[in-house]
């Protein structure tokens, strides 16, 4: 991760793992592997008009080095939700020193989902106090490619030109069970405002045995189709980022102002009119789906770890592992980045 973005760990986050592991979670590490078949036509016969839905709630993996390039972008102070979602807000009228510690975005770290900073150690604390680390690693953030124990077969396979990778990821998560878990949106649709060619959602849960359910549809140009019908366009994604503006200044204020003869509030008023006519203006035409069709593939698989799965559909192809984490090894992960952070932060 970069250091930029990391802050120091505190004795609080060790706290928060130590008490999220006590609930005695069954953690995994994930690899899901998405893909497209590029064989040509298909007899198939397909649902006309598919129900498309995102769930109410979902989340998003994270990916450290979109958090960074998203700031820089966009400005403002960043905080991540526990959903992995990033918020950009105006910064507050500070002084120099804490304009310093806001420049990167708060991203989570090992055993604060939240991302939000935790209080610093106290001083006086006791050594064996302020060298606790977290038990288990930061849950949902995208691993690198090293870890993809598929990445060799994904590439091997995108050469031979009859299939094309849509999604292809690692990371870590604890499994709950079924009515607590929460869906995986796997497209950026919501940010971007353009429909991919893959969108929807995953969700991973444990009911005796682990569980997948898709609910993932694939936008298509339609050759199966009659004539030059197409389907209504289907909804884009929730937003992973969400940029809040700073308060516009009131109309009223201003002429309250100039009526009290303050020539620089005189001078901001058309000014203040002009932006806020442009606010009101009737908008332009979003974007028009570029797409005939959309195929859905909505199943529900009971899965074992340890085992490649792979769900086989005439026009997408889904793999995923479950790999179970232990105590020890959830403590060697969370070690190894806390010893990355710490040193970064130096």
């Amino acid at each position: 991760m970069n250091n930029a973005l990391i802050r120091p760990l505190s004795l609080a986050l060790g706290l928060f793992a130590a008490a999220v592991h006590g609930q005695e979670e069954r953690w995994y590490q994930v690899e899901l592997m998405i893909f497209s078949h590029e064989n040509g036509s298909t007899p198939e016969q397909w649902d006309p008009l598919p129900s498309l839905t995102y769930p109410d709630t979902g989340r998003f993996l994270i990916y450290p080095g979109q958090l960074e390039s998203r700031q820089e972008e966009h400005g403002g102070v960043s905080e991540v939700d526990s959903l992995g979602r990033q918020t950009l807000r105006p910064p507050a009228e500070e002084t120099t020193e804490d304009r310093a510690d806001d420049k990167a975005p708060d991203i989570p770290v090992a055993g604060n989902p939240t991302g939000n900073p935790a209080p610093a150690l106290d001083a006086e604390a006791a050594p064996e106090e302020q060298n606790l680390t977290p038990l288990t690693p930061t849950p949902f953030i995208a691993l690198p490619r090293k870890k993809a124990e598929l990445y060799d077969k994904a590439a091997f396979m995108q050469r031979t030109g009859n299939y094309k990778t849509l999604f292809h990821e690692t990371w870590v998560q604890p499994v709950q069970g079924e009515s607590t878990a929460i869906p995986l949106v796997i497209d950026r649709s919501g940010d971007s405002g353009d429909w991919p060619r893959l969108q929807g959602t995953v969700k991973l849960y444990i009911a005796r045995y682990l569980h997948l359910e898709t609910n993932l549809w694939i936008n298509t140009q339609g050759q199966y189709l009659p004539a030059e019908w197409r389907m209504p366009e289907p909804p884009l994604g929730p937003p992973s980022l969400i940029i809040e503006q700073p308060e516009p200044v009131l109309l009223e204020e201003t002429a309250y102002a100039v009526g009290n003869d303050n020539p620089e509030a005189a001078g901001q008023q058309p000014v203040l009119e002009e932006k806020l006519a442009s606010e009101i203006a009737p908008k332009e035409a979003g974007p028009v789906y570029p797409w005939r069709h959309a195929v859905l593939l909505q199943q529900k698989r009971r899965m074992r770890s340890k085992e490649m799965h792979y769900i086989d559909h005439p026009l997408i192809g889904v793999v995923i592992k479950f790999m179970p984490l232990d105590e020890e090894q959830l403590q060697v992960m969370a070690d190894a980045e806390f010893a990355e952070e710490t040193n970064q932060a130096l």
